[in-house]
């Protein structure tokens, strides 16, 4: 009876349109709006029925074994409810009296109002002026310290004074936070001003800057007071450094000027190092100016590597001042981030930017000046990374050799001197000489020689766009190269073995691998990405421009261009800018979308990580790869077949023996004991040429070519040898003597199974070898089967016969056709 009356209570606490709700909700969550899930129902309504049970078992426990607990409970709940209508009762009774108390002190707050008012505008007077107190009395302490030569606890003062105008940035109390900021940048311009001159006064103690590649080097060593006093003072200078949101903010404060700073352009680049990195830097970018600017005999362009190699000599000089002095003073000052020597590096690098900057547009029509510029300043920048670890992060000199003219000047010379180069190694004496070993000949060396050399140059250049057009240019000149060897090689064809030929082929053969060699280094797999990264935002671009008719142009830019006219070359949209309108051309559809997908490349395209290059298909030499194979298959035929003419025409005396004569220098019995003589003039030719070309091929070229002539030879004998006459039992033996004797050993020497090259010929042999009453058997079974296949199931296949006898290639009508031409002298 309890059971019902507790079952009646908790039906009166259930909402059944809160139910239908939750139930709405679960099913729309469960099966969306697609059709395809509403197989799910079934496994649904499976799941609540197990949970609908657990429940009912659950609540069947309460019941029977704990009504209590739930009788107790539902108590709870009702107590609750009733000590929330109490509290609600009650808080609207505060409310009433709020209201009343309200309207009793009214009157006194209108009284009152203006006075509280003006109290706390005093107040805020009061505070404000405290302020400016403050400030006016640190600038006073800090006054006293200088006199006094206290400058710890001047600099105390000075931070204090940082902190309160940091605080009032954003107050908005105009006058306050720029009398602040004016006395902050007042003071900071003082303690810098002191502490420099005293800063340069020690470096000109310590005797600064190092002359050689030790400080203790041909001079005196420098005092320990006057090194602990540098290191003092630049901690004092580091301390000095404002916060970038008060640099922000003030934006009147002198950055440390750097003698010939040129053009902003490329000075932008560059971030201010510190001023303690700064001070140490000027002494030596004034050096730099006065030896290689002006009238001086060591400015010379036609030099770069001389302040090159003294900016390389500086670097070195003061590594070890710098990673010993300066750096542990940077760790203690909270600029632990920060690396002396890559600072002082980097300013050194910006005036050499500057150097570079003002020397290269005078070098433009000097192809050799220039190209000698461009290499130096690679090596610089090589050096710099590789000995000294500058951060690839750091602004280096290539992009004074990236900007536009430059750069497509650089192209120009590059595209220039290596077909220079070409022409001149292809029309020397020595191009096709034979290598050792069947290496490519002097050409094919210097061409991979050449791509290397231009490899090396763009690799650690930092844009993908600029890397792109050099792999275009590098691509070029492969192709163009395979175009003059097959001019070549057609001239040398009509006697391959005695002329360049060999060597053409080895040559192709050489390139042929290298680029697959190249092809799976890591800088060319990137490369390919950034191909494939490039054609498809070329793609995108010539879809979006594909419908303006921009193609009339005053300037022609088409591949029909000599190689040496500049307009050949790729130009990009700042590139068109420093032309005169009158002779800017309007690109044609495609340049624009090459144009503007090589901007982007170097704009947005980032390094590739493992997983991106893992998606790459191919490479970038694939199709160059395919060519050159295709030339060295087409090439490696070719000598094939002339060696096989050869071989074949030294055949025909052969060819017309008598093999079913029984007369002989054998017997049966026992068998031959040497060679027809008809087959030596054969064999000799066929010696000869192999082992030419084995000792003028590369070893991989050469075994394609005794493979394609065993297989050939392999053929012709079977056909017009074997198969255009007929066999005694002697002659039978006598060919077999000779194929074993004479043609197999020839290849035995590059194989050590060469009878498994001639199939035919070895299996044709053994059958005409055969005793006559096994040839009578195996000629019944062939043409038995052939005859009716149906009956002869149950008998030997004539396939199997034919394997118990070591013929396997040779199908059965072709073993009846060699059976069938061999003669019985018993008939």
């Amino acid at each position: 009876m309890e059971t019902l009356d507790l079952d009646a209570s908790l039906q009166c606490l259930v909402d059944e349109d809160e139910i239908k709700y939750q139930v709405k909700e679960q099913l729309n969550t469960t099966l969306g709006s697609s059709v395809e899930k509403l197989g799910q129902i079934q496994q649904l309504v499976a799941d609540l029925t197990v949970s609908r049970d657990q429940l009912q078992q659950t609540l069947r426990f309460a019941t029977t074994e704990a009504p209590d607990k739930i009788t107790r409970a539902v108590k709870a709940a009702e107590g609750a409810m009733e000590r929330e209508a109490v509290l609600v009762q009650e808080c609207e009774q505060l409310e009433d009296e709020v209201k009343i108390h309200m309207e009793k002190i009214a009157p006194l707050l209108k009284s009152i109002g203006p006075g509280v008012r003006q109290v706390r505008q005093l107040e805020r007077k009061r505070l404000y002026q405290e302020f400016v107190t403050a400030i006016k009395k640190l600038s006073k302490d800090m006054e006293s310290a200088v006199h006094i030569g206290a400058e710890g606890q001047a600099l105390v003062g000075y931070g204090k004074l940082l902190a309160l105008t940091t605080a009032t940035m954003h107050t908005s109390c105009t006058n306050l936070r720029k009398y602040t900021m004016q006395t902050l940048i007042h003071w900071n311009k003082v303690f810098t001003q002191t502490f420099t001159r005293e800063f340069e006064g020690v470096l000109k103690t310590i005797k600064w800057p190092f002359t050689s590649g030790s400080e203790t080097v041909h001079q005196t060593p420098a005092s320990p007071e006057s090194l602990q006093r540098l290191c003092t003072l630049t901690q004092y200078l580091l301390q000095l450094s404002l916060p970038d949101e008060v640099k922000n903010e003030a934006g009147d404060v002198e950055a440390p000027s750097t003698p010939n700073s040129g053009p902003p352009g490329f000075i932008c680049d560059f971030t201010p190092p510190l001023l303690p990195i700064h001070l140490l830097i000027r002494p030596l970018q004034v050096r730099f100016v006065f030896h290689f600017s002006g009238n001086r005999a060591t400015n010379s362009r036609e030099h770069p590597e001389w302040y090159l190699t003294q900016v390389l000599k500086w670097i070195s000089a003061h590594h070890t001042f710098l990673t010993t002095r300066i750096q542990p003073v940077l760790d203690r000052c909270d600029h632990p981030h920060v690396n002396a020597k890559v600072e002082f590096m980097r300013g050194l690098v910006q005036v050499v930017v500057v150097k570079l900057a003002s020397d290269l547009p005078h070098l433009q029509y000097d192809d050799d000046t220039f190209s000698a510029t461009v290499q130096e300043t690679l090596n610089f920048e090589r050096e710099l990374s590789l000995t000294n670890g500058y951060p690839p992060s750091q602004p280096s000199p290539l992009i004074v050799l990236t900007r536009p003219p430059t750069f497509l000047r650089w192209i120009h010379v590059e595209r220039k001197f290596a077909v220079e180069v070409m022409d001149e190694v292809l029309s020397g004496a020595d191009a096709w000489g034979e290598g050792e070993g069947g290496e490519a000949a002097h050409c094919g060396q210097q061409l991979l020689l050449l791509l290397q050399g231009v490899t090396d140059r763009y690799k650690r250049l930092p844009q993908p766009g600029h890397r792109l057009q050099f792999l275009e240019l590098q691509l070029d000149l492969i192709d163009d190269f395979r175009v003059r060897v097959l001019q070549v090689m057609k001239s040398e064809k009509r006697d391959p073995l005695t002329s360049h030929y060999p060597a053409i082929l080895n040559t192709v053969h050489h390139i042929a691998a290298t680029l697959r060699d190249w092809a799976d280094l890591s800088f060319f797999g990137e490369m390919q990405y950034y191909q494939e990264c490039f054609r498809k935002i070329q793609d995108q671009t010539k879809a979006a421009v594909g419908s303006q008719d921009i193609s009339a142009s005053p300037v022609a830019f088409n591949k029909t261009t000599s190689s040496d006219d500049p307009s050949a070359f790729t130009l990009t949209a700042e590139d068109v800018t420093h032309l005169p309108l009158s002779l800017t051309p309007t690109p044609a559809p495609d340049q624009l979308a090459r144009q503007d997908a090589l901007e982007s490349m170097n704009v947005n395209t980032e390094a590739p990580i493992s997983s991106q290059l893992a998606e790459v298909s191919g490479t970038v030499f694939d199709d160059a790869i395919r060519l050159y194979e295709h030339i060295e298959k087409d090439m490696v035929r070719t000598l094939a077949t002339y060696v096989f003419i050869e071989v074949r025409a030294r055949s025909q005396p052969y060819r017309r023996d008598k093999w079913f004569h029984t007369a002989g220098p054998t017997t049966p019995q026992a068998g031959p004991v040497e060679l027809s003589p008809s087959i030596c003039p054969l064999l000799e030719v066929l010696a000869r040429h192999l082992h030419s070309l084995k000792d003028s091929l590369a070893p991989r070229l050469f075994m394609q070519l005794w493979k394609i002539v065993a297989h050939d030879l392999d053929k012709y004998v079977y056909e017009e040898v074997i198969l255009e006459t007929r066999y005694s039992d002697t002659g039978a033996a006598q060919f077999k003597f000779d194929m074993t004797r004479g043609l197999f050993p020839i290849f035995g020497e590059f194989t050590q199974k060469p009878e498994n090259y001639f199939r035919q010929v070895k299996e044709s042999s053994i059958l005409l070898t055969l005793p006559w009453p096994t040839v009578v058997l195996l000629r019944d079974t062939i043409r038995m089967c052939q005859e009716d296949q149906d009956a002869f199931s149950l008998v030997v296949s004539p396939v199997k016969a034919l394997a118990e006898h070591g013929v396997s290639l040779l199908t059965p009508p072709q073993a009846d056709t060699v059976l069938n031409i061999k003669i019985c002298h018993h008939d």
